[in-house]
């Protein structure tokens, strides 16, 4: 069977959408002459323009609690785009209904690649893909688990994992780049930072960030960058001011636009940074990486580059389905337990790979 015009929807976070990009290859394989349509929210559409292998960005506003006429709605527009296929990376119950009213002849669902199974929406899906050949998805990244899942629908016999990856960065994107980090000089190495994130519980202490640059410039003769948007200043500034060599630091820190970060990590030689979409970028841009988990499980959420590396304490109450979450918990042993270094021995060990 031949699929000319192939419907995606991602409804998810910026590092899940990344990561079950993996599926595209897979995808152009099996049809190279098809077009693939992707479904992101309005506010990360953007990032989805990346992907190498989409044709055409939908961007999707909605609501969280109601507007199923508009769901509705946006059926009734996509069947105008007459596609062969839709397939549901994460089959909420909005695009499950979405793709119904599109009139979609052939409708996936791949929520088993997160774990999870579908309930009531699995009536309206013709195809509700299952591991059948003993893979666990709590042994694989995330990424590996949505390329074989869809390898397996499309009778693909290829074992090789194609990590997800972006488009090239542009000359302007490349310039910007080497502007940053012009001050960083000839013959050393260059490590990006991403200190900060949105959710509090995934942050690691300042103090400790500060010991790993000092240690980076003094081992590895390193220029240290740091990124993050404006919010993440005040940390940056935390961990700049508790450094003793402050002079070996670049501040990027609200300076670059997403398509000037992914160049800006082509052209360093390995980035640090939090359980974030900061790592699945760097994973994307082809960068070393190496990710600090603290509560969640890093053998599913690390990042799908070839050279990338976890740290985590893997405590019994951690873990995709088993932490309670940090509402609930007030500890912070997850956090406190991932050491100074258990940081450097992972980053010596993806150095020495590279």
């Amino acid at each position: 069977m031949t699929h000319k015009k192939i419907f995606i929807d991602g409804i998810m976070h910026l590092g899940d959408m990344i990561m079950s990009s993996s599926v595209i290859p897979v995808l152009k394989k099996a049809y190279p002459d098809s077009e693939i349509v992707y479904l992101a929210t309005a506010n990360l559409a953007y990032v989805v323009s990346f992907f190498k292998g989409i044709d055409q960005v939908i961007p999707y506003t909605y609501q969280s609690k109601g507007g199923y006429m508009d769901v509705y709605r946006m059926g009734k527009m996509l069947r105008k785009y007459n596609f062969d296929i839709g397939i549901s990376l994460d089959p909420r119950e909005r695009v499950t209904l979405m793709k119904w009213f599109a009139h979609i002849p052939i409708r996936i669902s791949m929520e088993q690649a997160l774990g999870w199974k579908l309930g009531w929406e699995k009536w309206f899906y013709t195809y509700d893909l299952s591991f059948s050949d003993g893979w666990n998805y709590r042994e694989h990244r995330m990424s590996e688990s949505f390329q074989h899942l869809m390898r397996l629908y499309m009778n693909d016999s290829e074992i090789k994992f194609i990590p997800p990856a972006f488009c090239p960065s542009d000359d302007s994107d490349i310039k910007k780049a080497i502007e940053l980090l012009k001050p960083a000089g000839i013959g050393k190495k260059k490590i990006a930072f991403c200190v900060s994130t949105t959710d509090e519980f995934k942050d690691w202490p300042a103090d400790r960030f500060s010991i790993i640059a000092d240690w980076l410039i003094e081992k590895y003769n390193s220029v240290i960058i740091m990124t993050g948007v404006p919010k993440h200043s005040k940390k940056v500034s935390e961990v700049i001011t508790r450094m003793v060599h402050k002079d070996s630091c670049i501040d990027a820190v609200g300076k670059t636009s997403f398509s000037e970060l992914i160049a800006l990590f082509r052209h360093v030689d390995l980035v640090l940074t939090l359980d974030t979409g900061t790592s699945h970028i760097a994973g994307a841009a082809g960068c070393p990486v190496v990710t600090i988990f603290t509560h969640n499980t890093p053998e599913i959420y690390r990042a799908a580059g070839k050279y990338t590396g976890a740290v985590s304490a893997n405590l019994p109450c951690s873990g995709k389905h088993i932490c309670i979450g940090p509402g609930k918990c007030k500890k912070n042993d997850c956090v406190e337990a991932v050491s100074v270094s258990m940081v450097q021995k992972e980053i010596s060990r993806i150095m020495e790979m590279v």
